[in-house]
């Protein structure tokens, strides 16, 4: 019996980072992980805003070595609220 092929027409990333904050009523152990996607956020010529831009063009290079023919287009949504993330959802859903 053959498989149908799911196709992904298009891709959002969604990064909800919030490089900097920790989370309230947690305590960090001292050595912790830090690297997001190969990178450090918080180090290095990539701090900031620039880190999280980083990480997502870091991420969607790893995607695309996985799937070479998987999505036309990739799209990224740093920082999101909720609303922009319905946003993102129904204009994929519309799409597909």
């Amino acid at each position: 019996r053959m498989r149908e092929r799911m196709k992904t027409p298009s891709l959002v990333l969604v990064l909800a980072l919030n490089i900097g904050v920790d989370p309230p009523d947690v305590t960090k152990p001292t050595p912790c992980a830090r690297l997001e996607c190969w990178l450090d956020p918080l180090a290095g010529p990539v701090a900031g805003q620039k880190a999280i831009e980083a990480i997502a063009t870091a991420l969607q290079q790893q995607y695309e070595q996985w799937q070479p023919r998987g999505t036309k287009t990739v799209r990224a949504c740093l920082d999101p609220t909720a609303q922009e993330v319905r946003k993102w959802c129904a204009s994929l859903r519309r799409a597909s």
